[in-house]
């Protein structure tokens, strides 16, 4: 795959990045009722101050995305970021999944779709100039 087309999906899976982190995980973790949350299979903790900053860093993080897909080259340590935070999200997945399981199928697509971001930036991180 030439740089020109690698700069190209590399913009398009940050632009479905920043689409999931802001509806799927940010949004609805930060301000969603407990009636939105079960509709994920996910329950209101009793104390939702982890939960909500959760979704508040996640809200945050898209503005750093942002800035990767607008200038993916000049902001390429962000996309490495982005391969370690979504490697670490799904090992702490996997290692929750192996201890004390899963049961909702919403924790389950995160970690594929997490599994799924890590791996393509890692192919896709650009050139240096």
């Amino acid at each position: 795959m030439n740089p020109t087309e690698k700069l190209k999906w590399l913009k398009r899976v940050l632009l479905l990045k920043i689409i999931a982190v802001l509806f799927v995980w940010g949004l609805p973790a930060l301000t969603g009722p407990a009636s939105l949350l079960r509709l994920f299979g996910v329950s209101l903790p009793e104390d939702p101050f982890f939960l909500r900053t959760f979704g508040a860093v996640s809200v945050g993080l898209t503005l750093l995305y942002w800035y990767a897909y607008r200038e993916p080259i000049r902001n390429r340590d962000i996309v490495k970021y982005a391969v370690f935070d979504n490697s670490l999200s799904t090992l702490a997945i996997l290692f929750i999944a192996l201890t004390s399981g899963l049961s909702s199928w919403f924790f389950w697509v995160s970690g594929a779709l997490t599994a799924f971001f890590a791996a393509a930036f890692w192919v896709l991180i650009p050139q240096e100039i």
